[in-house]
């Protein structure tokens, strides 16, 4: 799934991608989204990717943050539209 929102696969090994996408289609369970058609999903990639980064590795802990950073940015664009 996550491989076809992101197309830099190279700073990434197996395993971690692994653990990125089972945190992708975490998140957009938690989020009541499928992960294939979710309009955010490079969006929510990011953020699952960028918390990666700086560590964690725990895909149901990475899915539980983005999953609420989506609802907040979802939130924050519904009061504006």
């Amino acid at each position: 799934m996550i491989h076809n929102h992101i197309s830099d696969r190279s700073t990434y090994g197996e395993e971690d991608w692994h653990i990125i996408e089972r945190a992708h289609i975490k998140a957009c369970e938690l989020l009541g989204q499928p992960p294939a058609t979710y309009e955010h999903a490079d969006r929510l990639a990011r953020t699952i990717m960028r918390l990666f980064d700086q560590g964690s590795r725990d895909f149901q802990i990475l899915a539980a943050i983005a999953a609420h950073h989506e609802n907040v940015l979802n939130r924050r664009s519904s009061e504006y539209h």
